[in-house]
Order: C-alpha cells, then sequence, then structure tokens
C-alpha cells in the first residue's frame, strides 16, 4: 500500500477509525478511573567489603567484590526470607510471597549503590515497607556474610537515602494510558478499514462500473439528503451538482452509438432503492428542456414511484392500455405545462411480466416511437423479477441504474449478463448517490464564473429553449400537475 492509497483508506474510513480510537480511550479512560492508585517508597543503600584501605590492590578488590554482590543482593531482597522479617517486624496482614511481590530492586549500574522499591496502596505503609527493607536487608547481610568464628561481616551495608513518604501515585498514569489507548486504537481501526476495504465488494466508483459494463458510464449523480423529499432537481438552484450531473448524463447518452437511433430506452437496476425512478424522472426533465419529445412510460408494476416523484396520479396508465381498457392517447399526462408526458403504471396487473412481455407491449412502443424522440421506460429490477428482462426486446437498449457502496460487484454482473441473455445491448450505466468528494469538477460552481460584465457566464451560454424551460417549470412547481384527456 502507498500513501496515496493509504490517504484515501483514511479518507474513506477516517469515522470508522475514529471510533475505534474513541472507544480505546474511553476503555482506557474508564479502566484507569477504576484502578486503585499505588505509591511507590525507594530506600537506597551503600555496599561496601572490609578491606585493608592501606594496600591499594587490596583496596580495590574488595571495591570489586562490592559490585559482584550488588547483583546477587538486588534478587535477596525480593526474596521471601527477606520479606518474612519486616512481616514480622511491622505486623503486618499479608503473607510473604505477597510482600515480596510488592518489593523490587535495582543496581545501579557501574557502582555499589542498590535501591529497594516498594509499591503499595497506602503511600504511609510504602514507606514504613521500605524503612523496614532497608532495616532488615542490612541485618540480613550482617549474618549472611560473617565468617565462622567471627564477629563482624566482610561486607557492609548502609542506607544512604532513607524512605520518604510518596506525594503522587506512580500507577495509574491517566495521560500515558490515554495516550498509549489513542495509538493502539488507531492501529486498529486503520487495520480495521484495510480488512473492510479488502472484503467490500461494492461498486465505489466510475471507472470500477465501467469495468464491470460493456458500456460506458454516463455519468455519476452526488448524493443530497435533500432528494428524498425533493428527489427532483427543479429547485431555486439551476447550477447545483445533481442539476449539473443529469445535464452531463444528457449530453452523452446522445453521442452513445450515434450512427444507430436508440429512441426506446429500457431503465433499470439490479435491485430496488438505486435510483433508477429518480433518473428517468429527472433526465426526462433535462432532455425535455433540451428540446427533446419525451416520454415516461412507468412499467415498473411492482412499486411505480415516477408518478409519485412527479407528483400525478397512477390509477389509470399502461396496464389499460395493454388490457384495452383505454385508449393511449386517453392514458397519457402531461406534466411541466407539456414539458413531457407521462404514461402512467395503472393498476396492478396478477402477472405484470406477462402483460410487459406482450405483443401488445411491443406494438405499443412501436406507436410511441413515431410520436416521440424518446422513450424513457422506467423499469423494475432486474434480479429479483422478470418484469425487466421481458420489456428489454421491445427496446433499443438499457440504462443499468448502480447506487454506490450498495450494489455489489456480483449483482452488476448478473445483471448486465441477464441482459445479454435476452440480446439486449447494454448502453450505459448511470452511478447513483456518490460522495460529494467524488465530483470536483463541480466543486468551483458555475455561478462563480463571471464574464466581463459581472454576469454569469454559464447563465449567458445557457440556451433559449432551456432558460424558457426552467423559468416555465419553477412557475409549474407551485401548481399541482395538470392531467389532460383530449377529446
Amino acid at each position: 500500500m502507498d500513501v496515496r492509497n493509504f490517504l484515501q483508506l483514511f479518507r474513506d474510513h477516517w469515522k470508522l477509525i475514529f471510533l475505534v480510537m474513541v472507544l480505546a480511550a474511553g476503555g482506557s479512560a474508564a479502566l484507569t478511573a477504576r484502578t486503585t492508585p499505588r505509591y511507590a517508597s525507594t530506600v537506597t543503600m551503600f555496599v561496601s567489603a572490609e578491606a585493608n584501605t592501606t594496600d591499594p590492590s587490596t583496596a580495590y578488590d574488595g571495591a570489586l567484590l562490592s559490585q559482584q554482590d550488588v547483583q546477587s543482593y538486588a534478587d535477596l531482597i525480593t526474596g521471601t526470607r527477606l520479606a518474612s522479617s519486616v512481616v514480622s517486624q511491622l505486623g503486618l496482614s499479608m503473607t510473604p510471597p505477597a510482600l515480596a511481590a510488592e518489593i523490587s530492586a535495582r543496581p545501579v549500574p557501574q557502582t555499589v549503590l542498590l535501591t529497594a522499591t516498594v509499591t503499595d496502596t497506602s503511600p504511609q505503609r510504602a514507606q514504613q515497607i521500605a524503612s523496614a527493607v532497608g532495616t532488615q536487608f542490612m541485618r540480613l547481610v550482617s549474618v549472611l556474610e560473617r565468617p565462622p568464628g567471627q564477629k563482624h561481616a566482610t561486607v557492609k551495608v548502609t542506607v544512604v537515602e532513607p524512605a520518604t513518604s510518596p506525594g503522587s501515585p506512580v500507577s495509574p498514569r491517566p495521560v500515558r494510558n490515554v495516550g498509549i489507548a489513542l495509538a493502539l486504537g488507531l492501529l486498529i481501526g486503520i487495520a480495521f478499514a484495510a480488512a473492510r476495504r479488502s472484503l467490500d465488494t461494492t461498486v465505489k466508483s466510475a471507472d470500477q462500473l465501467a469495468q464491470l459494463t460493456a458500456g460506458p458510464v454516463l455519468g455519476a449523480v452526488p448524493f443530497d439528503s435533500a432528494a428524498r423529499k425533493h428527489p427532483l432537481v427543479t429547485g431555486d438552484d439551476p447550477f447545483g451538482r445533481r442539476v449539473e450531473a443529469y445535464r452531463k448524463i444528457r449530453t452523452n447518452l446522445q453521442f452513445i452509438d450515434v450512427d444507430v437511433p436508440h429512441k426506446a430506452l429500457l431503465f433499470t437496476s439490479a435491485l430496488p432503492d438505486e435510483g433508477k425512478s429518480s433518473t428517468v424522472c429527472n433526465l426526462a426533465i433535462m432532455l425535455a428542456q433540451g428540446g427533446k419529445r419525451v416520454i415516461v412510460i412507468e412499467a415498473d408494476l411492482r412499486r411505480p414511484r415516477a408518478t409519485g416523484y412527479l407528483g400525478l396520479p397512477s390509477s389509470v396508465g399502461l396496464t389499460d392500455v395493454l388490457v384495452g381498457r383505454e385508449n393511449v392517447s386517453e392514458a397519457i399526462q402531461e406534466w411541466g405545462e407539456n414539458l413531457f408526458d407521462v404514461l402512467a403504471s395503472g393498476p396492478t396487473p396478477p402477472s405484470p411480466s406477462d402483460l410487459l412481455g406482450s405483443m401488445r407491449m411491443s406494438r405499443l412502443l412501436e406507436h410511441l416511437r413515431g410520436k416521440y424522440d424518446l422513450l424513457l421506460i422506467d423499469a423494475p429490477p432486474v434480479l429479483p423479477f422478470a418484469d425487466a428482462l421481458a420489456t428489454a426486446p421491445a427496446c433499443d437498449g438499457a440504462i443499468l441504474v448502480v447506487r454506490h457502496a450498495k450494489t455489489r460487484i456480483a449483482q452488476v454482473r448478473q445483471a448486465s449478463d441477464a441482459m445479454s441473455a435476452v440480446g439486449t445491448s447494454l448502453l450505459g450505466s448511470v452511478l447513483s448517490m456518490t460522495p460529494a468528494r467524488q465530483h470536483p469538477e463541480y466543486g468551483y460552481g458555475y455561478r462563480h464564473y463571471r464574464s466581463a460584465s459581472g454576469e454569469p457566464l454559464a447563465e449567458q451560454r445557457l440556451g433559449d429553449i432551456e432558460r424558457v424551460s426552467l423559468s416555465r417549470h419553477a412557475a409549474h412547481a407551485e401548481r399541482p400537475a395538470s392531467v389532460t384527456r383530449p377529446t
């Protein structure tokens, strides 16, 4: 993993990494708060060997002997024999092994100094035990180092720094513990993020989607939290991210296989809730504003949503036309002051796939080809239902809508293979609900480009048809949609 991939990993999963760090720090703080403070008191002792001070060689040998003795005395201090003597002197309630566990010894390198440290939950008891350790250790050494028949020991231990009462605990250390926990949390969070990315098989970019499908990626629609309540791009911001994304899809759609006309376009997805219905509706608005004669056919008879987004009734529509209850011209509704037409779904039939794959559906599409420049057919998802595959042969091609970070790679391949199996070419795909950071080209905002006169350059370059359509549609957004039934 290079630096670029690492930074990309951190940017994509910073919330997970931050959460792990917070949990680690919180857990460390909680454990630290519940840990009983322990205090340490230290006594320093000087070890000397008796020697003839008038003879330099003898004095030197005595010094070397003292240094060697210090190494072995460190183990002697932490033994149970010394601990037993301390327990007897102070009358402690603990056992000698328990007390020995609280005592540590360290010889000072290249010296004859020896330190003994006692840790305890009470600062006063720690000082008392440390002082007793110094006293009992001097007695123990005098006994062990006294030759038989002699009154004095050959090695003498002297306390040079008596034990003092500690003012602050040595453990726990909140700052150190939390700091270590944050560092460990960072490493664990990065490991979790890397594991999650390696195990994640969803589509995350347009380049990845282009490698999975035969057709090009027409565009990527950025995620907008307000799109759930306002799915149509007819707001007050004509230069917003979503508006420009659909304009880009509209432009790219016109350059798909320019030598072959594509009028009937089937819009579908691998699974539900991937944004195909809103894509159809918004693309119809963009195409109509560009001067195209467009009709939206709501062929999703399972969960029709297009008419709901457009604010039109769906009680009469496609199913009525296919079974012969209504004439197609009477079932078609106009939207946005005749901006484009809509053929709603109508009542839900018992077998939608049989109805959509019938010859009447093929003849209906052929009839509408002569009246409109583009037929945008909102079909059900491919994998759970056979409806889209039944309708696809009567269309000129299909557009697959894929939701960012939800649709899996295998599902995209299955949907593409299913289309190929019925002889329908996948003309392109659309990546929906992508993060805003994947759209740096919209970050500048067209409204910031100014001409010499101070007017927005992008607005000056809008065609007359599009400007008129925007104003007409903004006015229509405040009125309920109308239903036209010719007499």
